[in-house]
Protein backbone atom coordinates (compact mmCIF):
# COMPACT_ATOMS: atom_id res chain seq x y z
CA UNK A 1 0.00 0.00 0.00
CA UNK A 2 1.22 3.77 -0.34
CA UNK A 3 1.04 7.26 0.72
CA UNK A 4 0.21 9.92 -2.01
CA UNK A 5 0.87 13.53 -1.16
CA UNK A 6 -0.72 16.15 -3.43
CA UNK A 7 1.15 19.48 -3.37
CA UNK A 8 1.46 22.85 -4.80
CA UNK A 9 0.80 26.60 -4.74
CA UNK A 10 -2.70 27.66 -3.65
CA UNK A 11 -5.82 27.68 -5.36
CA UNK A 12 -4.66 25.15 -8.05
CA UNK A 13 -7.10 22.66 -7.50
CA UNK A 14 -5.55 20.29 -4.77
CA UNK A 15 -8.24 20.22 -2.56
CA UNK A 16 -10.76 19.66 -5.92
CA UNK A 17 -8.65 16.77 -6.75
CA UNK A 18 -8.27 15.30 -3.34
CA UNK A 19 -12.63 15.16 -2.68
CA UNK A 20 -12.76 13.57 -6.19
CA UNK A 21 -10.04 11.04 -5.66
CA UNK A 22 -12.14 9.87 -2.32
CA UNK A 23 -15.26 10.30 -3.27
CA UNK A 24 -15.53 12.87 -0.26
CA UNK A 25 -15.78 16.72 0.47
CA UNK A 26 -13.64 15.98 3.27
CA UNK A 27 -11.62 19.28 2.19
CA UNK A 28 -13.67 22.78 2.16
CA UNK A 29 -12.86 24.23 -1.45
CA UNK A 30 -13.75 27.94 -3.06
CA UNK A 31 -12.40 30.38 -5.07
CA UNK A 32 -10.41 31.74 -2.15
CA UNK A 33 -6.56 30.87 -1.95
CA UNK A 34 -5.30 29.86 1.15
CA UNK A 35 -8.31 27.51 2.12
CA UNK A 36 -6.21 24.58 3.28
CA UNK A 37 -3.52 24.85 5.64
CA UNK A 38 -3.40 21.24 7.58
CA UNK A 39 -2.76 17.59 6.29
CA UNK A 40 -6.04 16.38 5.78
CA UNK A 41 -6.07 12.51 5.02
CA UNK A 42 -8.11 10.34 2.89
CA UNK A 43 -8.28 6.74 1.14
CA UNK A 44 -8.01 6.24 -2.61
CA UNK A 45 -11.90 5.58 -3.26
CA UNK A 46 -12.23 1.21 -3.74
CA UNK A 47 -8.86 1.24 -2.28
CA UNK A 48 -6.19 1.61 0.43
CA UNK A 49 -3.44 3.99 -0.95
CA UNK A 50 -3.68 7.35 1.46
CA UNK A 51 -3.64 10.71 0.29
CA UNK A 52 -2.75 13.43 1.95
CA UNK A 53 -4.16 17.26 1.12
CA UNK A 54 -1.75 20.08 1.65
CA UNK A 55 -1.61 23.99 2.08
CA UNK A 56 -0.64 25.92 -0.80
CA UNK A 57 2.98 26.72 -0.60
CA UNK A 58 3.92 30.44 -1.44
CA UNK A 59 6.46 32.44 -0.81
CA UNK A 60 5.16 34.20 2.55
CA UNK A 61 7.45 34.92 5.41
CA UNK A 62 4.74 35.20 7.90
CA UNK A 63 4.24 32.80 10.67
CA UNK A 64 0.99 30.43 9.45
CA UNK A 65 2.97 30.44 5.94
CA UNK A 66 5.98 29.05 7.47
CA UNK A 67 3.46 26.54 9.22
CA UNK A 68 1.66 25.77 6.10
CA UNK A 69 5.28 24.83 4.57
CA UNK A 70 6.41 22.86 7.45
CA UNK A 71 3.03 21.00 7.35
CA UNK A 72 3.47 19.90 3.47
CA UNK A 73 7.29 19.30 4.17
CA UNK A 74 5.99 16.79 6.50
CA UNK A 75 3.32 14.91 4.39
CA UNK A 76 6.41 14.98 1.20
CA UNK A 77 8.85 13.18 3.92
CA UNK A 78 5.65 10.73 4.80
CA UNK A 79 5.13 9.89 1.49
CA UNK A 80 5.84 7.41 -1.50
CA UNK A 81 4.31 9.41 -4.38
CA UNK A 82 3.63 12.73 -4.89
CA UNK A 83 0.95 14.74 -6.97
CA UNK A 84 2.71 18.04 -8.26
CA UNK A 85 -0.63 20.46 -9.47
CA UNK A 86 -0.24 22.86 -11.23
CA UNK A 87 -2.67 25.63 -13.87
CA UNK A 88 -2.63 25.44 -16.99
CA UNK A 89 -4.41 28.85 -17.50
CA UNK A 90 -1.82 30.55 -15.51
CA UNK A 91 1.27 28.49 -17.08
CA UNK A 92 4.48 28.34 -15.27
CA UNK A 93 5.12 30.58 -12.88
CA UNK A 94 8.32 31.13 -10.46
CA UNK A 95 6.68 29.73 -8.03
CA UNK A 96 6.14 26.40 -10.16
CA UNK A 97 9.35 26.20 -10.95
CA UNK A 98 10.55 26.91 -7.14
CA UNK A 99 8.73 23.62 -6.32
CA UNK A 100 9.88 21.05 -9.23
CA UNK A 101 12.91 22.06 -8.08
CA UNK A 102 12.19 21.12 -4.43
CA UNK A 103 10.44 17.95 -5.27
CA UNK A 104 12.92 16.27 -7.60
CA UNK A 105 15.50 16.88 -4.32
CA UNK A 106 13.07 14.23 -2.56
CA UNK A 107 14.19 11.76 -5.35
CA UNK A 108 10.40 10.58 -4.72
CA UNK A 109 8.04 9.46 -7.33
CA UNK A 110 6.46 12.57 -8.68
CA UNK A 111 3.20 12.96 -11.36
CA UNK A 112 2.87 15.81 -12.46
CA UNK A 113 -0.88 16.77 -12.50
CA UNK A 114 -1.88 19.98 -14.95
CA UNK A 115 -5.14 21.05 -14.23
CA UNK A 116 -7.86 23.21 -15.49
CA UNK A 117 -7.05 21.65 -18.76
CA UNK A 118 -10.54 22.04 -19.91
CA UNK A 119 -9.88 21.71 -23.58
CA UNK A 120 -7.68 20.77 -26.16
CA UNK A 121 -5.91 24.32 -26.83
CA UNK A 122 -5.06 24.93 -23.27
CA UNK A 123 -3.87 21.41 -23.10
CA UNK A 124 -1.70 22.42 -26.15
CA UNK A 125 -0.42 25.51 -24.30
CA UNK A 126 0.96 24.03 -21.30
CA UNK A 127 3.47 22.02 -22.73
CA UNK A 128 5.94 24.57 -21.10
CA UNK A 129 5.62 22.32 -18.17
CA UNK A 130 7.56 19.92 -19.73
CA UNK A 131 10.55 21.63 -18.71
CA UNK A 132 10.14 20.55 -15.46
CA UNK A 133 11.61 16.93 -16.29
CA UNK A 134 8.57 14.99 -14.49
CA UNK A 135 8.16 11.82 -16.65
CA UNK A 136 4.62 10.82 -15.78
CA UNK A 137 2.44 13.66 -16.84
CA UNK A 138 -1.50 14.27 -16.38
CA UNK A 139 -3.97 16.68 -18.23
CA UNK A 140 -7.00 17.17 -16.23
CA UNK A 141 -10.16 19.12 -15.15
CA UNK A 142 -10.99 18.85 -11.48
CA UNK A 143 -14.03 21.38 -12.16
CA UNK A 144 -14.87 19.04 -15.40
CA UNK A 145 -13.98 15.99 -13.44
CA UNK A 146 -11.96 15.16 -16.65
CA UNK A 147 -8.76 12.91 -16.82
CA UNK A 148 -9.10 11.48 -13.65
CA UNK A 149 -9.39 7.77 -15.48
CA UNK A 150 -5.95 7.75 -16.25
CA UNK A 151 -4.62 9.07 -13.07
CA UNK A 152 -6.47 6.39 -10.80
CA UNK A 153 -5.03 3.88 -13.03
CA UNK A 154 -1.77 5.28 -12.07
CA UNK A 155 -2.40 5.35 -8.68
CA UNK A 156 -3.86 2.25 -8.62
CA UNK A 157 -0.44 0.66 -10.13
CA UNK A 158 1.24 2.09 -6.56
CA UNK A 159 -0.52 -0.96 -4.62
CA UNK A 160 1.47 -3.47 -2.94
CA UNK A 161 1.30 -5.72 -0.05
CA UNK A 162 3.11 -3.95 2.10
CA UNK A 163 1.62 -2.55 5.64
CA UNK A 164 0.00 0.41 5.45
CA UNK A 165 2.11 3.49 7.25
CA UNK A 166 0.21 6.44 7.39
CA UNK A 167 -2.86 7.73 8.95
CA UNK A 168 -6.10 6.12 8.34
CA UNK A 169 -9.81 7.12 10.12
CA UNK A 170 -10.83 3.22 11.01
CA UNK A 171 -14.35 3.13 11.05
CA UNK A 172 -14.41 1.66 15.07
CA UNK A 173 -12.42 4.38 15.95
CA UNK A 174 -13.56 7.05 18.23
CA UNK A 175 -14.59 9.93 16.98
CA UNK A 176 -13.77 13.03 18.82
CA UNK A 177 -14.60 16.70 17.83
CA UNK A 178 -12.82 19.65 19.83
CA UNK A 179 -14.71 23.01 19.27
CA UNK A 180 -14.38 26.33 20.75
CA UNK A 181 -14.16 30.35 19.84
CA UNK A 182 -11.02 30.83 17.41
CA UNK A 183 -7.45 31.19 19.39
CA UNK A 184 -9.04 28.94 22.31
CA UNK A 185 -6.28 26.56 21.95
CA UNK A 186 -7.80 23.14 20.18
CA UNK A 187 -5.43 22.31 17.51
CA UNK A 188 -2.13 22.60 20.65
CA UNK A 189 -4.27 20.50 22.48
CA UNK A 190 -4.52 17.52 19.56
CA UNK A 191 -0.70 18.05 18.96
CA UNK A 192 -0.34 17.71 22.67
CA UNK A 193 -2.77 14.41 22.73
CA UNK A 194 -0.54 13.26 19.89
CA UNK A 195 2.92 14.21 20.84
CA UNK A 196 4.05 15.79 17.27
CA UNK A 197 3.07 19.14 15.62
CA UNK A 198 0.47 16.89 13.75
CA UNK A 199 -1.61 20.99 13.31
CA UNK A 200 -0.57 24.49 12.34
CA UNK A 201 -0.51 26.71 15.54
CA UNK A 202 -0.37 30.15 15.85
CA UNK A 203 -1.16 33.03 18.09
CA UNK A 204 -3.41 34.67 15.12
CA UNK A 205 -7.27 33.43 15.85
CA UNK A 206 -8.55 31.48 12.81
CA UNK A 207 -5.51 29.70 11.68
CA UNK A 208 -7.33 26.20 11.24
CA UNK A 209 -9.88 26.97 8.14
CA UNK A 210 -11.24 23.10 7.85
CA UNK A 211 -12.24 20.44 10.14
CA UNK A 212 -9.20 18.51 9.59
CA UNK A 213 -9.64 14.65 11.05
CA UNK A 214 -6.03 13.06 12.93
CA UNK A 215 -6.45 9.40 13.55
CA UNK A 216 -4.12 8.14 16.20
CA UNK A 217 -4.06 5.15 18.64
CA UNK A 218 -3.20 6.02 22.37
CA UNK A 219 -2.81 2.86 24.20
CA UNK A 220 -4.80 0.46 22.86
CA UNK A 221 -7.90 2.43 22.17
CA UNK A 222 -8.28 4.32 18.15
CA UNK A 223 -9.10 7.12 17.80
CA UNK A 224 -9.73 10.35 15.51
CA UNK A 225 -9.49 13.79 16.86
CA UNK A 226 -11.44 16.43 14.53
CA UNK A 227 -9.90 19.26 14.93
CA UNK A 228 -12.60 22.72 13.38
CA UNK A 229 -12.21 25.98 12.86
CA UNK A 230 -13.31 28.68 16.13
CA UNK A 231 -16.62 29.66 15.97
CA UNK A 232 -17.74 33.16 16.36
CA UNK A 233 -21.21 34.88 16.19
CA UNK A 234 -22.45 35.62 13.27
CA UNK A 235 -22.00 39.33 13.31
CA UNK A 236 -18.49 39.31 13.78
CA UNK A 237 -18.22 36.61 10.31
CA UNK A 238 -17.25 38.74 7.98
CA UNK A 239 -15.19 36.58 5.44
CA UNK A 240 -16.38 33.97 3.33
CA UNK A 241 -13.81 31.42 4.00
CA UNK A 242 -14.88 31.76 7.58
CA UNK A 243 -18.84 30.68 6.42
CA UNK A 244 -17.61 28.10 4.78
CA UNK A 245 -15.12 26.98 8.29
CA UNK A 246 -18.26 26.99 10.33
CA UNK A 247 -20.18 24.78 8.37
CA UNK A 248 -17.27 22.36 8.42
CA UNK A 249 -17.75 22.73 12.08
CA UNK A 250 -20.96 21.90 12.27
CA UNK A 251 -20.74 18.88 10.60
CA UNK A 252 -18.06 17.33 12.42
CA UNK A 253 -19.92 18.02 15.85
CA UNK A 254 -22.87 15.78 14.02
CA UNK A 255 -20.84 13.00 13.02
CA UNK A 256 -18.61 12.63 16.37
CA UNK A 257 -19.18 10.16 19.18
CA UNK A 258 -18.10 13.24 21.56
CA UNK A 259 -17.85 16.89 21.39
CA UNK A 260 -15.04 18.75 23.49
CA UNK A 261 -16.19 22.18 24.53
CA UNK A 262 -12.87 23.98 24.94
CA UNK A 263 -12.90 27.02 26.55
CA UNK A 264 -10.25 29.97 26.91
CA UNK A 265 -9.57 30.07 30.35
CA UNK A 266 -7.66 32.75 30.53
CA UNK A 267 -10.58 35.11 28.96
CA UNK A 268 -13.53 32.77 31.45
CA UNK A 269 -16.90 31.54 30.02
CA UNK A 270 -18.60 33.91 27.59
CA UNK A 271 -22.00 34.28 25.69
CA UNK A 272 -20.20 32.41 22.76
CA UNK A 273 -19.28 29.51 24.38
CA UNK A 274 -23.04 29.09 25.94
CA UNK A 275 -24.18 29.38 22.72
CA UNK A 276 -21.43 26.48 21.02
CA UNK A 277 -23.06 24.06 23.93
CA UNK A 278 -26.47 24.78 22.88
CA UNK A 279 -25.84 24.23 19.78
CA UNK A 280 -24.26 20.72 20.44
CA UNK A 281 -26.73 19.62 22.58
CA UNK A 282 -29.48 20.49 20.02
CA UNK A 283 -27.50 18.04 17.83
CA UNK A 284 -27.80 15.57 20.78
CA UNK A 285 -23.71 14.77 21.14
CA UNK A 286 -21.91 13.94 24.29
CA UNK A 287 -20.21 16.93 25.61
CA UNK A 288 -17.04 17.86 28.15
CA UNK A 289 -16.63 21.14 28.55
CA UNK A 290 -12.82 21.84 29.20
CA UNK A 291 -11.34 24.84 30.05
CA UNK A 292 -7.58 25.06 28.87
CA UNK A 293 -4.39 27.70 29.48
CA UNK A 294 -4.64 26.67 33.65
CA UNK A 295 -1.21 27.78 33.70
CA UNK A 296 -2.05 31.15 33.48
CA UNK A 297 -4.18 31.17 36.01
CA UNK A 298 -3.37 31.62 39.43
CA UNK A 299 -5.04 29.16 42.63
CA UNK A 300 -7.41 32.73 43.52
CA UNK A 301 -7.93 33.06 39.43
CA UNK A 302 -9.05 28.98 39.16
CA UNK A 303 -11.54 29.68 42.07
CA UNK A 304 -13.52 32.69 40.37
CA UNK A 305 -13.24 30.40 36.74
CA UNK A 306 -14.87 27.46 38.66
CA UNK A 307 -17.62 29.65 40.18
CA UNK A 308 -18.22 31.54 37.01
CA UNK A 309 -18.72 28.60 34.88
CA UNK A 310 -20.93 26.74 37.15
CA UNK A 311 -23.23 29.62 37.21
CA UNK A 312 -22.96 30.12 33.59
CA UNK A 313 -24.07 26.14 33.14
CA UNK A 314 -26.61 26.25 35.59
CA UNK A 315 -28.96 25.00 33.08
CA UNK A 316 -26.87 21.72 32.17
CA UNK A 317 -25.53 21.27 35.22
CA UNK A 318 -24.60 17.43 34.54
CA UNK A 319 -21.79 18.36 32.51
CA UNK A 320 -18.73 17.05 33.24
CA UNK A 321 -15.97 19.85 33.70
CA UNK A 322 -12.72 19.60 33.32
CA UNK A 323 -9.22 22.07 34.20
CA UNK A 324 -6.25 21.22 31.70
CA UNK A 325 -2.93 23.29 29.87
CA UNK A 326 -2.67 22.36 26.37
CA UNK A 327 0.88 23.57 26.25
CA UNK A 328 2.31 21.91 29.07
CA UNK A 329 -0.08 18.79 28.83
CA UNK A 330 -1.35 18.42 31.98
CA UNK A 331 -4.74 16.83 32.90
CA UNK A 332 -5.15 15.14 29.06
CA UNK A 333 -4.66 11.59 29.87
CA UNK A 334 -7.62 12.39 32.75
CA UNK A 335 -9.63 13.85 29.57
CA UNK A 336 -9.07 10.80 27.50
CA UNK A 337 -10.39 9.03 29.79
CA UNK A 338 -13.37 10.87 31.00
CA UNK A 339 -14.51 11.05 26.93
CA UNK A 340 -14.13 7.03 27.00
CA UNK A 341 -16.46 6.89 30.02
CA UNK A 342 -19.22 9.35 28.48
CA UNK A 343 -19.18 7.39 24.90
CA UNK A 344 -19.64 4.24 26.80
CA UNK A 345 -22.68 6.10 29.05
CA UNK A 346 -24.15 7.19 25.66
CA UNK A 347 -24.15 3.50 24.11
CA UNK A 348 -26.46 2.20 27.08
CA UNK A 349 -28.93 -0.16 26.43
CA UNK A 350 -32.11 1.08 28.59
CA UNK A 351 -33.83 -1.91 30.42
CA UNK A 352 -37.92 -1.25 29.78
CA UNK A 353 -38.65 -2.58 33.38
CA UNK A 354 -36.05 -0.50 34.45
CA UNK A 355 -37.47 2.54 33.13
CA UNK A 356 -41.00 2.02 34.05
CA UNK A 357 -39.47 1.67 37.84
CA UNK A 358 -38.11 5.02 37.22
CA UNK A 359 -40.81 6.82 35.94
CA UNK A 360 -43.30 5.51 38.79
CA UNK A 361 -40.41 6.69 41.39
CA UNK A 362 -40.15 10.34 39.59
CA UNK A 363 -44.43 10.23 39.65
CA UNK A 364 -44.80 9.43 42.91
CA UNK A 365 -41.89 12.27 43.60
CA UNK A 366 -43.57 15.14 41.25
CA UNK A 367 -46.67 14.60 39.64
CA UNK A 368 -46.99 16.89 36.44
CA UNK A 369 -48.88 20.10 37.00
CA UNK A 370 -52.76 20.19 36.19
CA UNK A 371 -53.92 21.27 32.40
CA UNK A 372 -57.16 23.24 33.61
CA UNK A 373 -59.34 20.48 35.13
CA UNK A 374 -57.07 17.59 33.41
CA UNK A 375 -53.95 16.29 34.39
CA UNK A 376 -51.34 14.72 32.18
CA UNK A 377 -51.15 10.49 32.60
CA UNK A 378 -47.79 9.11 32.24
CA UNK A 379 -48.89 5.28 31.82
CA UNK A 380 -45.42 3.72 30.44
CA UNK A 381 -42.11 4.12 29.21
CA UNK A 382 -39.85 2.51 26.92
CA UNK A 383 -36.51 2.72 25.21
CA UNK A 384 -36.17 4.87 21.80
CA UNK A 385 -32.40 4.08 20.84
CA UNK A 386 -29.09 5.21 21.55
CA UNK A 387 -26.23 8.11 21.09
CA UNK A 388 -27.83 9.94 22.69
CA UNK A 389 -30.16 7.64 24.69
CA UNK A 390 -33.95 8.16 24.26
CA UNK A 391 -36.89 7.39 25.46
CA UNK A 392 -40.50 7.32 25.08
CA UNK A 393 -43.36 7.87 26.69
CA UNK A 394 -46.94 6.93 26.42
CA UNK A 395 -49.43 8.22 27.96
CA UNK A 396 -52.98 10.92 27.75
CA UNK A 397 -52.59 14.67 27.50
CA UNK A 398 -49.13 14.77 27.11
CA UNK A 399 -49.54 17.72 25.09
CA UNK A 400 -49.96 19.75 27.90
CA UNK A 401 -46.68 18.63 29.68
CA UNK A 402 -44.63 21.65 30.86
CA UNK A 403 -41.02 22.37 29.18
CA UNK A 404 -40.25 22.72 33.27
CA UNK A 405 -41.55 18.94 33.87
CA UNK A 406 -39.73 17.70 31.03
CA UNK A 407 -36.29 18.66 32.52
CA UNK A 408 -37.51 17.34 35.64
CA UNK A 409 -37.41 13.95 34.20
CA UNK A 410 -34.56 14.19 31.60
CA UNK A 411 -32.23 14.90 34.99
CA UNK A 412 -34.44 12.36 37.06
CA UNK A 413 -33.96 9.66 34.59
CA UNK A 414 -30.52 10.70 33.95
CA UNK A 415 -29.09 10.65 37.74
CA UNK A 416 -31.08 7.18 38.00
CA UNK A 417 -29.38 6.01 34.73
CA UNK A 418 -26.23 7.59 35.78
CA UNK A 419 -25.45 8.99 32.44
CA UNK A 420 -23.23 11.14 33.46
CA UNK A 421 -22.65 13.88 31.07
CA UNK A 422 -24.64 12.32 28.12
CA UNK A 423 -27.95 14.40 27.18
CA UNK A 424 -31.18 12.66 27.64
CA UNK A 425 -33.87 13.28 25.04
CA UNK A 426 -37.51 12.63 26.25
CA UNK A 427 -40.32 11.95 23.31
CA UNK A 428 -43.64 12.15 24.21
CA UNK A 429 -46.64 9.49 22.72
CA UNK A 430 -49.95 10.37 23.29
CA UNK A 431 -52.48 7.16 23.05
CA UNK A 432 -55.11 7.30 20.42
CA UNK A 433 -58.06 7.59 21.54
CA UNK A 434 -60.62 4.79 19.06
CA UNK A 435 -63.96 6.41 19.80
CA UNK A 436 -62.50 10.00 19.21
CA UNK A 437 -65.11 11.54 16.40
CA UNK A 438 -67.16 8.98 16.43
CA UNK A 439 -70.93 9.84 17.40
CA UNK A 440 -72.57 7.83 20.47
CA UNK A 441 -74.70 5.15 18.97
CA UNK A 442 -77.94 4.00 21.56
CA UNK A 443 -78.87 0.60 21.51
CA UNK A 444 -83.17 0.11 21.66
CA UNK A 445 -82.76 -0.07 25.55
CA UNK A 446 -81.34 3.30 25.72
CA UNK A 447 -83.23 4.87 23.48
CA UNK A 448 -86.46 3.86 25.66
CA UNK A 449 -84.80 4.75 29.01
CA UNK A 450 -83.58 8.35 27.60
CA UNK A 451 -87.21 8.77 26.58
CA UNK A 452 -88.72 7.90 29.84
CA UNK A 453 -86.45 10.66 31.92
CA UNK A 454 -87.51 13.16 29.41
CA UNK A 455 -91.17 12.68 30.09
CA UNK A 456 -90.35 12.98 34.12
CA UNK A 457 -88.35 15.85 33.70
CA UNK A 458 -90.98 17.90 31.54
CA UNK A 459 -93.32 16.65 34.63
Amino acid sequence: MSVVAIVGRPNVGKSTIFNILTGSKSAIVADFSGLTRDRQYGNLKNSNITLIDTGGINDGIDDISRAIKQQTDLAIEEADTLLFVVDAIDGVVPMDQELAQNLRKHDKKTILLINKADNSKIEESSAEFNAFGFQQVIHLSASHNIGFGSLRECLVELEDSEELKSEVVSEDSLKISIIGRPNAGKSTLINALIGEDRLVVSSISGTTRDSIDVPVEIGKRKLTLIDTAGMRRKRSIKEITEKFSVSKSVESIKRADVVILLLDGSESIVDQDIHLLGLTLAIGRPVIVVANKMDLLKNRDKETLEQKINRKLRFASYLSLHYISAKEGKGLKKLLKLTDQIYQDSLKELDTSILNKILKLALSNQQPPMSGRFRPKLRYVHSGGNSPPRIVIHGNNLKEIQSSYTRYLENFFRNELKLGSTPLEVIYKEQNNPFKNKPNQLNERQIKKRKRLIKRRKK
